[in-house]
């Protein structure tokens, strides 16, 4: 028996039809190329940062480890002289700051910038800096960087930021963020970072005596006042 092979006429609700389903399944089959709405400000910034950091050369990672290395081993030298003196000097009676401040001096005598803080690790502790303490979202953390910071106007106490100059008792102590804290290198309890100005200090924790300095750590903007 032969088939009917005559067509019909279609009617053009029927290739409405068609064109829709057409264009149905082309959309669930390619995504959508329309354009997407733009990002609010803040979120774009921190897409934008997060996407730089994602190509960062995998070279930088291990120069910033590197640094991080040899930061630490001098400051665990330290940290061994430290407690090296405090043990010699606590034999026959407790240990003053005073004492101990005096001992640090004579030994490390020859010390001089840049002995702890190398100078390869230098700009990677700057750009931690930055990361956190610039930004909208960073003004509690400046806020706390510039209360109790000594090189503000009207303080009456100035801190002389050399190598193996003592801390002034009377000095304001400025604070470093937890924030900042967090991603910068651990330090041994024998030591603590401490903002002067823009100058990132290491203070010996029980001599108070400054251990080395790193030069307008901060950016400008860090140290300005926060309403």
């Amino acid at each position: 028996m032969r088939r009917n092979t005559m067509h019909h006429p279609r009617s053009p609700a029927h290739d409405a039809a068609r064109l829709l389903l057409g264009v149905f399944f082309a959309a669930l089959a390619v995504p959508a190329a329309a354009s997407p709405k733009p990002l609010p400000q803040a979120e774009a910034a921190k897409v934008a940062k997060k996407v730089e950091k994602a190509r960062s050369p995998r070279h930088q990672a291990k120069e910033d480890a590197d640094a991080i290395a040899e930061f630490q081993k001098k400051v665990r030298r330290y940290a061994d002289l430290h407690d090296r003196l405090m043990a010699r000097l606590s034999q026959e009676h407790p240990v003053t700051a005073g004492q101990l401040t005096e001992a640090l001096m004579a030994t490390r005598a020859k010390a001089r910038p840049s002995d702890i803080f190398v100078p390869q690790v230098q700009p990677l502790i700057k750009r931690l800096i930055a990361e956190q303490l610039t930004g909208p979202d960073a003004l509690a953390a400046r806020k706390a960087v510039v209360e109790g910071n000594p090189m503000q106007e009207g303080d009456p106490v100035k801190v002389d930021v050399r190598v193996n100059a003592p801390y002034p008792p009377g000095a304001a102590h400025s604070t470093v963020p937890p924030s900042l804290l967090l991603v910068l290198p651990v330090l041994p309890p024998s030591l603590h970072y401490r903002f002067v100005g823009r100058d990132l200090i290491l203070v010996d924790s029980v001599a108070q005596l400054i251990v080395d300095f790193l030069p307008a750590a901060a950016p400008a903007t860090a140290i300005q006042k926060v309403p």
